[in-house]
């Protein structure tokens, strides 16, 4: 299991724990609409999250695939760019067509990246796992 894969699912933990906590909390002083604002916020921010680390995944175990020739422009995956128009069309799903409040949806995409933070945080402060051959 990578490094990514181990952050990556501690994230998703981290959210699900927040989504729990904050989205409580939300709908006890706020309301049903701020609750479901920050799950679905959390949930896109997560589904971000999932999309980058899997790009990036793909472009580091492959790393010379994806460098340039001499004289040529970087060439980044397509789930890079392709992800963006999918997530903006999602928030726009949300926002327009559910009863989530705005400030909801902010707050969980806010949720999601403080989410990554403490596993990226909790992740480094593991010891490097060993491999036959490799010692520290």
């Amino acid at each position: 299991m990578t490094d990514t894969t181990t952050v990556l699912r501690g994230a998703t933990r981290w959210t699900a724990a927040l989504i729990v906590a904050v989205g409580g909390i939300a709908w006890a002083l706020f309301g049903r609409e701020m609750a479901l604002g920050v799950a679905l916020g959390a949930l896109l921010g997560l589904l971000n999250l999932l999309a980058l680390g899997r790009a990036l995944g793909l472009m580091l175990s492959s790393a010379q695939q994806h460098r340039p020739a001499a004289g040529k422009k970087w060439v980044l995956p397509t789930v890079l760019l392709l992800k963006w128009p999918f997530l903006l069309l999602a928030l726009g799903l949300i926002l327009w067509y559910m009863p989530a409040r705005p400030e909801g949806v902010a707050v969980g995409f806010g949720l999601s990246l403080l989410a990554a933070s403490l596993a990226a945080i909790r992740g480094s402060k593991k010891p490097p796992a060993t491999t036959p051959g490799n010692t520290p």
